[in-house]
């Protein structure tokens, strides 16, 4: 697989599924060669190759609370169920879907329409452990459900969802290609904040989707445009809090992330453009130049 072809990944739960004696961090990547890799980081290498896809994939997920399950969605009109303590599909679902997000206890997964409608999944039990002997038989038709979400006329979603990431528990984050982002409280069945991200392009397809991070606490979301600039905005009311742009590079943002101390923002901008900024307190130039002074000193008396 070369880089271009990759379209997602997913660090997968390793806990009760890994044989190493201090833990191992497992990476799910998926492109255009139907295959999805788990990488091991312990061990530098793929440790298992889920085959069963017939088209490219597009989306991975994997809940944070549930080890070893994996969710993956592709073109051929499938999402499929892994676990990774064996290379058989759990359960398959036949969906037209752009994107998908798994809620952190792992009992459901939501997908995000060409439309702009939003469904939920219920994941079997079965799946969230070890395999049993005579397998799980594979879901063609499970019943899905509709998301009625109540929101704002403004805030609705009416293209295609490219990106979505569960927050919490209950709270979902969902993007369309046109720039919409909405937060949604799952529970209550509600909006919570609705924003738009500038400078958007609707077409595209893949080569031109940008997805977004969020901090641990899903307080901060981080989410790039076509033309290469990165924006930051509170969850809790949609209010920007900084835009950033890389310089002399007008792509679009593949991906981005933020540290959860919200100091470091990642950016990955066209095919081969990693940008890395940091945020400064105004004050930090002069508290460095007074260090660097203070050191000066210190040096000067000791040679002394």
């Amino acid at each position: 697989m070369t880089l271009q072809d990759l379209h997602a990944c997913t660090w997968v739960n390793a806990s009760q599924v890994t044989k190493h004696p201090h833990g191992d961090a497992l990476l799910a990547v998926a492109g255009s060669d139907h295959n999805i890799s788990l990488i091991s980081i312990v061990e530098a290498r793929v440790v298992s190759l889920f085959q069963g896809h017939s088209k490219a994939v597009v989306d991975l997920a994997a809940p944070s609370d549930c080890p070893g399950l994996l969710v993956s969605l592709s073109m051929d009109g499938n999402i499929r169920l892994w676990h990774a303590s064996h290379q058989e599909c759990a359960a398959s679902y036949s969906s037209d879907a752009l994107s998908l997000a798994v809620s952190p206890d792992g009992s459901h997964f939501v997908t995000g329409g060409k439309k702009g409608a939003l469904h939920m999944y219920q994941i079997p039990d079965q799946c969230w452990g070890p395999m049993p002997p005579d397998g799980i038989e594979a879901q063609t038709s499970p019943e899905r459900e509709q998301l009625n979400l109540e929101c704002s006329t403004s805030g609705k979603h009416t293209e295609g969802i490219d990106c979505m990431q569960y927050l919490s528990a209950h709270r979902l984050a969902t993007k369309s290609v046109d720039g919409r982002m909405n937060v949604w409280d799952l529970e209550e069945r509600k909006q919570i904040s609705t924003w738009k991200v500038p400078s958007c392009s609707v077409g595209g397809g893949l080569s031109l989707r940008c997805r977004f991070g969020a901090t641990p606490d899903g307080t901060y979301i981080c989410v790039g445009n076509t033309t290469g600039d990165v924006y930051v905005y509170n969850t809790s009311d949609g209010n920007r809090m900084t835009h950033v742009a890389p310089i002399k590079v007008s792509a679009p943002v593949r991906a981005c992330g933020l540290s959860p101390d919200c100091r470091h923002l990642l950016a990955v901008v066209g095919n081969g453009f990693i940008f890395r900024f940091e945020y400064r307190r105004p004050n930090a130039q002069a508290f460095d130049k007074e260090n660097m002074d203070a050191n000066m000193v210190e040096s000067d008396d000791a040679d002394d």
